[in-house]
């Protein structure tokens, strides 16, 4: 189990900007065979969103255990205090079972779930390796 002090994302990765090619990656390819990001509609930062989204990427990622999430400084401390009532990113890596990373620049609106080598920088390498959660759009 890695630690908050590892960076298994590449911590010069633009995370706002890989964010808004994750978000729109879907709309571009309708209905084509294209592969793509998994897109989930979360209603609000929580265990059952975290694991909504961890269910997805498991089913669509070829190896579900390299997944890592990515969260903003703001959800990881939301999580952290109110959801499960734990003092740190480290508990919150034992509770999720997988690597959490934190990130400063990641849009609040927004947390990832992908293989470390699912992205390089901004670009985007293996959409199946990647699920984005999209929080508080009501669907």
């Amino acid at each position: 189990m890695g630690s908050s002090h590892d960076t298994p994302i590449d911590a010069s990765t633009d995370f706002e900007e890989l964010s808004a090619r994750l978000r729109t990656q879907s709309e571009k390819a309708p209905g084509s065979d294209t592969a793509r990001v998994t897109i989930r509609s979360l209603e609000e930062i929580n265990a059952d969103s975290l694991s909504e989204l961890l269910e997805a990427g498991e089913n669509d990622a070829s190896d579900p255990s390299d997944l890592v999430f990515v969260l903003s400084r703001t959800n990881a401390e939301l999580l952290t205090k109110r959801e499960f009532d734990i003092d740190d990113v480290d508990e919150l890596e034992d509770v999720l079972g997988r690597t959490v990373q934190v990130e400063d620049g990641m849009p609040d609106d927004t947390i990832l779930l992908l293989a470390p080598d699912a992205v390089d920088g901004e670009e985007i390498r293996d959409p199946d390796a990647i699920a984005c959660g999209i929080v508080g759009t009501g669907g």
